[in-house]
């Protein structure tokens, strides 16, 4: 490109798995608990690039999952009453969409570098759940902005560490279960030709706790371990 930067594709392909789905009514106990569920991750990115300037990027993150279980408490949630012990299924999705601006910071001899940024951050959810004779689902929509930082640390002979985050704390609530939090930290090899591999452990994990009744709050963690290749 005309100002030097060069693009960057990245994929990342692993299996996601639920450490913790949480959906609970006003003062209610958690009426999903032990709902476990693993499926394939996926995400795509597009960097325009350029050393020791602003980097750029483009990323979609998929998520929808499908659970099953028994309600593990009652759920009063907009009208309705689910009870505890009644078979359930539940529709979950959070897929993202971001752009992404990082800075560098620091930057060592070695290739060592921390890049400080921001991503606007849109977001979709749903979240269904149908009983035997009862049905509720929520959308939602919403565009904002959060921290983002980059990290990597030189180890020798084509190794590194690397981490790349966004993430949001909660104000006013609990600072990281009410918040929005998306990590990727693992090991990185240069391959030839500029391209190179990346292996590690993505979490993601918030969640929002309104208080409010008749209202419900909902909190996630998910953790993948994922293989990424860019180019």
């Amino acid at each position: 490109m005309a100002d030097g930067r060069t693009s960057r594709f990245e994929v990342e392909a692993g299996l996601l798995t639920t450490q913790n789905m949480e959906i609970r009514g006003f003062q209610q106990p958690n009426a999903t608990e032990g709902w476990k569920k693993s499926a394939p991750a996926a995400r795509l990115e597009y960097w325009l690039v350029k050393p020791g300037a602003w980097n750029y990027g483009l990323i979609y993150q998929p998520l929808s999952l499908d659970y099953a279980g028994v309600l593990s408490g009652d759920l009063d949630v907009k009208g309705k009453r689910f009870r505890m012990g009644s078979p359930a299924t539940l529709n979950y999705q959070f897929p993202t969409l971001r752009f992404t601006g990082n800075f560098p910071i620091l930057k060592g001899k070695d290739g060592d570098y921390l890049r400080l940024g921001a991503s606007a951050l849109i977001r979709y959810a749903k979240v269904e759940l149908v009983s035997s004779d009862l049905r509720f689902s929520d959308t939602n929509l919403i565009a904002l902005p959060v921290p983002h930082i980059e990290l990597q640390k030189t180890l020798g002979r084509g190794w590194s560490l690397f981490s790349r985050a966004d993430f949001l704390p909660s104000i006013g609530g609990n600072t990281l279960l009410d918040g929005l939090f998306d990590v990727f930290a693992g090991v990185r090899r240069d391959l030839r030709a500029g391209a190179r591999v990346d292996i590690g452990i993505r979490s993601f994990f918030g969640g929002y706790d309104p208080e409010k009744r008749d209202d419900y709050a909902n909190r996630i963690f998910f953790n993948s371990a994922v293989i990424r290749y860019a180019w």
